[in-house]
């Protein structure tokens, strides 16, 4: 997998938790915000067959490519709930991209195969939100 990219909220690696409980709290957030976008894309290459590096890629890519992209920005936003703009700015793309590859894969989930996938993903990802569930609880003690 690719390093996670320091790029959700406004706190860099270099930066640490600003002075105060909210400062922590939203330190910790953002760390959290990382750690499950670096997993759905995780998750989405490896559903794909491709290399996690391949969703950053400046051009559209081959189609499954692109798919596996527009799958990935539709986690940031909806299971994620990452602002369009972040989306969009992550992946290096524009916000009518990140809207538009939503309404491609909200479309291509009218397929049961597609949207059994999709369910499968959100399931894993959602995880990391719940208290108490670690790394080694999802991945079993495997780094």
């Amino acid at each position: 997998m690719t390093i996670c990219r320091d790029t959700v909220g406004t706190s860099g690696p270099s930066e640490g938790p600003k002075e105060g409980p909210r400062g922590l709290s939203t330190f910790l957030a953002d760390r959290r915000a990382a750690a499950q976008l670096h997993l759905a894309e995780g998750y989405v290459a490896r559903a794909f067959c491709i290399k996690p590096n391949d969703l950053y890629q400046q051009t559209r890519g081959r189609s499954h490519i692109a798919e596996a992209r527009q799958l990935v920005m539709y986690l940031a936003h909806v299971e994620l709930g990452m602002s369009i703009s972040f989306v969009a700015q992550h992946f290096g793309r524009d916000r009518s991209t990140v809207a538009y590859a939503c309404r491609e894969v909200e479309q291509r989930r009218e397929a049961p195969e597609f949207n059994e996938l999709v369910t499968e993903i959100e399931e894993l990802v959602s995880q990391m939100s719940e208290e108490g569930v670690s790394y080694s609880d999802i991945f079993g003690g495997l780094q």
